[in-house]
């Protein structure tokens, strides 16, 4: 029998050095959206690392569920983009 073990911050650390990556084709800085079921803490902890202007924006999913019937509206967070996406470039981050 084997037993995997994930370590959470060495995957976080590969994750950034990807996005440092990805960032070098970039003329002006992306910007970051988190999903808001999961990867909105992790767009805010890329945010500060990669040392990004201005916010992280939260993209809600519960409006684009095809399984309200048997599972209901869900009540979580509302997508808040708090800059202009047109244009932009944009990151989505989900865990």
């Amino acid at each position: 029998m084997s037993s995997l073990t994930l370590d959470a911050e060495a995957l976080y650390g590969d994750l950034l050095k990807a996005m440092q990556l990805l960032m070098a084709s970039y003329t002006e800085p992306p910007q970051l959206v988190g999903i808001a079921s999961g990867g909105a803490w992790l767009a805010e902890r890329l945010q500060l690392d990669l040392k990004l202007p201005g916010k992280t924006g939260t993209l809600s999913s519960s409006m684009h569920r095809d399984d309200f019937s048997s599972r209901g509206l869900a009540s979580g967070s509302q997508t808040l983009l708090p800059f202009d996406v047109n244009g932009a470039h944009l990151i989505v981050v989900d865990d």
